[in-house]
């Protein structure tokens, strides 16, 4: 009775006349929705006549006073709003408050109470009433809070919805039809590319036995070499105060026969005396043995780090250091070629004459070169001079290999770093002034002093030069005329052709 009676005062008595039945069918009994009777013990229990009539016994009309009252009450709702039930330590349960939108509701209930009340869903009843434990149960019930309340449909003033990560969809198998689709796919791939790769080789495979046969031809041919006209070097005018210098020179000196070519690689300008004549070649002959070398690289024929075998026939005497070892000794190309310029190694040469294919393939060589002088018939040293060349051909053979002709210019930088490697200084080099480089080759035998190459002049001046001078067994100063006609030279390329021309008496 008292949890009963404080529900009774917490809601007032005009909401009860409308939900709840009159007091004269209490005493009724009330049938079920299958026919039958149900107890008094489910019935909501009669209110107590004190309550009904008030404290002095008045009728459960209210009074005027008591109806303004219940109107302040309904038009305040927090008057007659549920307080929260009470926790374990005393406070009260946040959980347990009302929402205002059901204050709301029974304010509507209350204002119009001769409206029919309509069922309420939530609310199970036993026939036309309303359980009232359930009833009770159901109102202390709280509503969710915004925090329970689903996110696919929020409340106003409920907090937006927490940015949650979406479940990754999960794959699903592919399809045996899917990998077999795939796999014909590639295999059509497949086949054309190696249909492509077979149309091509047969192309090649069905050609006629004359194509072949060219195409064989092409691969085994050399590479072409430059036509006579490229090696000769672009002349203009001569000289002549240079000219006249190293005639002066050859008259104070009887005995010997000098032959000079020089050529200024800047202007064109070149100096002529006997340089067109035949003379003993002595150990300038290297100098096209070492071209014909870089070529047979270059097509090749024959590799840097190749290794040649000394035997006895390639012992020869004079000059180099090979002389002295034992046969069966290796050694590799580039090895040879250096020690048959930097030393003047006739060993070398012997060696190297061989492996490009001997004396006869060379000499046909230098005719392809235009060098009709020029040839080799015997090995070195050749003590009687009979291979032979000419001061023109060794500048015109140098100045194209400066030009880029005859072999590639990475074996054209490697040649001239070997030619500058040469160690007898003696001549040429003498008759420069300081900061000069010359790239060259000497030769001597008992009747020949020459010496031939390119000299780079600290001003940028690059000029050719070469000399050969013949004179009779056990003559002296051949090595002096050469000295001087190189400084001769030399001095007119600082000075001027003007300044040399004045000079001279």
């Amino acid at each position: 009775m008292v949890k009963e009676s404080g529900v009774a005062e917490r809601f007032p008595r005009s909401i009860f006349s409308v939900v709840s039945p009159s007091s004269e069918s209490d005493s009724k009994p009330l049938k079920s929705s299958n026919g039958g009777k149900i107890s008094n013990a489910t019935r909501r229990p009669r209110r107590p006549p004190e309550k009904e009539m008030g404290r002095e016994g008045r009728s459960a009309t209210p009074t005027p006073i008591a109806d303004r009252r219940n109107k302040r009450e309904l038009s305040n709702p927090k008057s007659h709003a549920p307080k929260p039930p009470l926790t374990k330590n005393g406070g009260q349960n946040p959980k347990s408050a009302n929402p205002k939108s059901k204050v709301e509701n029974l304010q509507a209930i209350a204002d119009t109470p001769g409206r029919k009340q309509q069922k309420s869903p939530t609310l199970p009843r036993s026939g036309n009433r309303v359980d009232a434990p359930q009833r009770r149960k159901i109102e202390s019930e709280p509503l969710p809070s915004p925090k329970t309340r689903p996110q696919n449909s929020p409340y106003p003033g409920s907090p937006p919805p927490k940015n949650r990560g979406a479940k990754r969809p999960r794959r699903r198998g592919i399809s045996p039809l899917v990998y077999a689709t795939r796999l014909l796919i590639l295999g059509v791939g497949i086949a054309v590319l190696a249909g492509t790769v077979i149309s091509v080789l047969n192309s090649f495979t069905s050609a006629s036995p004359v194509a072949q046969e060219q195409l064989q031809n092409i691969a085994e041919s050399p590479s072409p070499s430059p036509s006579p006209a490229t090696l000769t070097l672009q002349l203009n005018q001569e000289m002549v105060g240079l000219k006249a210098e190293i005639e002066k020179l050859a008259a104070q000196n009887p005995n010997f026969t000098p032959g000079v070519f020089i050529v200024d690689l800047d202007t064109g300008g070149y100096a002529s005396v006997s340089s067109d004549a035949a003379f003993a070649a002595a150990s300038t002959i290297k100098v096209p043995v070492l071209v014909a070398f870089f070529q047979a690289v270059d097509e090749g024929r024959v590799r840097l780090d190749q290794v040649l075998t000394l035997r006895p026939e390639h012992i020869a005497s004079g000059s180099g250091e090979l002389q002295d070892q034992s046969p069966g000794t290796k050694y590799t190309a580039l090895e040879v070629a250096t020690k048959m310029i930097a030393i003047s190694d006739n060993t070398a040469t012997n060696m190297l004459i061989e492996l490009l294919g001997g004396a006869e393939a060379l000499n046909q060589q230098f005719q392809t070169w235009g060098l009709s002088v020029t040839a080799i018939r015997n090995n070195l040293p050749d003590l009687e001079g009979t291979n032979t060349t000419s001061p023109r051909e060794l500048v015109n053979l140098i100045g194209q290999i400066n030009q880029g002709g005859l072999v590639s210019l990475r074996s054209r930088d490697r040649l001239l770093y070997i030619m500058r490697q040469t160690q007898n200084d003696s001549l040429l080099p003498r008759g420069l002034g300081e900061g000069a480089i010359i790239a060259h080759k000497t030769g001597n035998i008992n009747s020949l002093v020459a010496d031939a190459g390119m000299v780079d002049m600290p001003t940028g001046k690059r000029y050719l030069v070469a000399v050969m001078v013949k004179y009779a067994k056990n003559e002296k100063g051949a090595d002096k005329l050469i000295r001087d006609i190189s400084r001769t030279t030399y001095e007119y390329f600082e000075q001027g052709d003007a300044a040399s021309s004045k000079s001279s008496p």
